[in-house]
């Protein structure tokens, strides 16, 4: 009697990082992870590396076991793997809190899980993603109340002063140097940068009116969306449901932004062009 036929294994795609990768998957919002699930199925499996609430560091030793998974000899090929990290890491909540990860350890941290990839001799085709952190939505000030020029100063003084707009601008600095870390590989061809933080104030700019507006206009600090200071405006519901984590409409952008980044860099990830 012949054996059973084996059935082969098909590649994966991972998606490593904190709560916006491991929430990606929800159908409800349509997620990143939600997307390419669906756009590679019978493709590709993705597998969900996300946990929620944890930083680049606390990551590392998942991160460790991820890749003795990925290079283990009876297992599949990895054609690509996301690393979605610094929303957490960005965080200023306190000197005590476990969550604020200082940016040189962030970026050693980053740059030890594309060095480690990297140097696998199993998984020398597999491509890296580094996704920039998200910005955060503070509430617009009200409007409504005239507290005068002095009054409005004093309002932002103290608003740029306050936690939330510390990590606004912070967020910023680490999305910032994740792009950098990401041109620094551009040479191997086989990492790439995804601006998550400037697709989202993109989108919401145009939303906005302000589209066509000149670059250093377009991204005054002082106006930029979900920002909290007096002329800028918030991102609309549906972008984030409490101001650091997707909805669905800010799910939508990043998965967009996302395949956008990885189809153009490389076009025989397409799934079509995948083998059977």
């Amino acid at each position: 009697m012949p054996e059973p036929k084996q059935q082969k294994q098909l590649p994966q795609i991972v998606l490593f990082g904190a709560s916006l990768t491991q929430w990606s998957f929800n159908e409800h919002d349509r997620g990143f992870g939600w997307v390419l699930t669906n756009k590679y199925e019978g493709k590709a499996e993705v597998v969900n590396e996300g946990v929620a609430g944890y930083t680049s560091t606390l990551l590392r030793p998942n991160f460790d076991h991820l890749i003795q998974r990925c290079t283990a000899p009876s297992s599949p090929s990895t054609l690509l793997i996301t690393i979605f990290l610094g929303a957490n890491d960005a965080c200023l909540i306190g000197p005590e809190s476990r969550e604020y990860v200082p940016l040189s350890e962030f970026e050693s941290n980053l740059r030890e899980f594309v060095e480690k990839i990297l140097v696998q001799d199993n998984m020398p085709e597999t491509r890296i993603v580094l996704m920039s952190p998200p910005p955060i939505n503070i509430r617009d000030p009200a409007s409504d109340v005239d507290v005068g020029v002095a009054g409005e100063q004093e309002d932002e003084e103290k608003t740029k002063k306050g936690r939330g707009y510390q990590t606004y601008t912070s967020k910023r600095r680490y999305a910032e140097k994740v792009m950098e870390i990401a041109r620094s590989y551009e040479e191997t061809g086989r990492v790439v940068g995804c601006d998550i933080w400037k697709a989202l104030i993109d989108e919401a700019l145009e939303e906005h009116g302000r589209g066509n507006e000149r670059e250093e206009e377009r991204y005054d600090v002082n106006r930029l969306p979900g920002c909290g200071l007096r002329g800028a405006r918030e991102f609309r519901e549906g972008y984030f449901t409490d101001g650091l984590h997707f909805g669905a409409l800010g799910y939508g952008v990043v998965g967009k932004k996302l395949l956008k980044v990885v189809l153009e860099t490389w076009p025989d990830l397409e799934p079509e062009k995948l083998g059977n």
